[in-house]
């Protein structure tokens, strides 16, 4: 009967060690979370102490590093826009003829090998991806620009959609295909 009772009481004291874990793991989470939301907020208030929110939002030039610096984020939004424009007219069509082709034409055979190369395709670090564009991607476009007589640069907002376009359409592929 003593052993039945030290057992139920170790249990006991193990599962309140695991619960004081658990919720200390959970604590620091949610603290992590909060300091990093408070600093951002804390910044950001500095910031607009320094330049205007109106500025900020409508102004076309960005010079940080300079005297007298100016933060307009026209440029910046613009550039987002032109580049997941390009992602989307790189991804839409690709995944979605994809897609159809494996819910519809494919064989089963060809869909189990397909199916989960494309979920491992979405799951590669977007680390990857940007180090895939700056070796091949950007090099090969500012080769096909010059002998077109084009001058273009290596940080163009057409590789990065092209590249963020490559990423995103094994995600296209899977939300179209269910």
């Amino acid at each position: 009967m003593k052993s039945f009772q030290t057992t139920k009481r170790n249990n006991e004291i193990k599962e309140k060690i695991v619960k004081w874990l658990l919720f200390s793991a959970t604590a620091v989470t949610i603290l992590t979370t909060f300091a990093i939301l408070f600093s951002i907020v804390f910044e950001a208030i500095e910031f607009f102490k320094l330049q205007s929110f109106w500025y900020f939002i409508t102004g076309t030039e960005w010079s940080p590093g300079v005297e007298g610096a100016k933060f307009g984020a026209v440029g910046i939004f613009a550039g987002t826009f032109m580049i997941t424009f390009i992602a989307m007219a790189v991804a839409l069509p690709i995944g979605v003829m994809s897609a159809v082709y494996l819910s519809e034409y494919a064989g089963h055979g060809v869909r189990n090998i397909f199916k989960p190369m494309l979920e491992i395709l979405a799951g590669i670090p977007t680390v990857v991806y940007g180090f895939f564009a700056a070796l091949t991607v950007a090099p090969l476009i500012v080769n096909i620009a010059n002998t077109l007589g084009i001058d273009a640069a290596f940080n163009s907002a057409l590789a990065s959609g092209i590249v963020m376009g490559i990423m995103i359409i094994p995600i296209i592929s899977s939300l179209s295909d269910d």
